[in-house]
This record gives structure tokens, sequence and C-alpha cells, in this order.
């Protein structure tokens, strides 16, 4: 059984890059969630239980959070949960909580982050990047020939 979940967390493990014999691109890591709460009697805020999920992205996702993701990053992941029951090599029956992603990206509550939009031109191979922030109040965009947009 699966179903589709958002869920926002911190990057666990470094994220590996994988690619299938037929040139699929698998990008893998371990992302944590917790509750935090205050502690009515003390005030204090405390975390709660932590959950781990196996997150898989696959093909353009997969190499694009590669090269955005890093350990300790929080994230925002909205994909397909998927439940597994496993046996360990000692006989013991074990649960994992496996995400296919569709989409990924930083949780702007605990920082900034910066869009790099990528373009495959249908008669270009290369990559052609837009600007990514606005300087002061105006922004200089340029298209391809370095004209006025």
């Amino acid at each position: 059984m699966s179903d589709l979940v958002t869920i926002r967390g911190i990057v666990g493990t470094e994220p590996q890059l994988s690619i299938t014999p037929k040139g699929v691109a698998i990008l893998k890591f371990r992302v944590a969630t917790h509750e935090r709460k205050r502690d009515l009697e003390t005030g204090q805020w405390v975390d709660g239980p932590t959950n781990w999920y196996a997150v898989s992205a696959f093909r353009t996702l997969g190499e694009n959070s590669m090269e955005s993701l890093a350990q300790g990053d929080h994230v925002m992941i909205f994909g397909k949960l998927q439940i597994r029951e496993f046996e360990r090599a000692d006989g013991s029956r074990g649960n994992s909580a496996d995400i296919e992603a569709f989409s990924i990206g930083h949780d702007m509550r605990f920082g900034t982050s910066s869009f790099n939009r990528i373009r495959v031109d249908a008669s270009e191979s290369d990559h052609v990047q837009q600007p990514s922030r606005l300087s002061g109040t105006e922004a200089s965009w340029q298209s391809d020939e370095g004209e006025a947009a």
C-alpha cells in the first residue's frame, strides 16, 4: 500500500547519486522528522520521538537535488510513502518507511535558498541558467543574446 505524503524534516545522511545501467539517475538519502513540544511544566521546548524515512528521487529531480542538498538541510518532501516489512540477517523482522519523492525543496523557515532554473533548449544540449536573485529593487534580465528582455 502507498499514500501521498508531505513531510518536513532534516536530511540525515549525505545524499548519494547513482546511475543505473539504463542511465537512470537515482538519488538516495535519509530524512529525520520529529515533533517539538513545549513542556507545560517547565516551559522548555523538548523533542519528541524521531521518525526516519528513506527517500529516493529519480531522473532530473535526483540530479538537481544532488546539486542542492547536503546533510543537515531542512527540507520539505512530497511523494509516495510505502511502508515495507523486511527480514534481517538474524531472522528478526523490521519495518521501513520509504518515500519516492515527486518534489523536494528547502524549508524556508530555517534559512534562505537560491533557485537556478535549468532549461534545455531543443537546439542545444547545454543548460541555460536564468538569474536567481534580484539585486536591489530591479533585476537585470537578459536574453541568451545579451539583450535586455
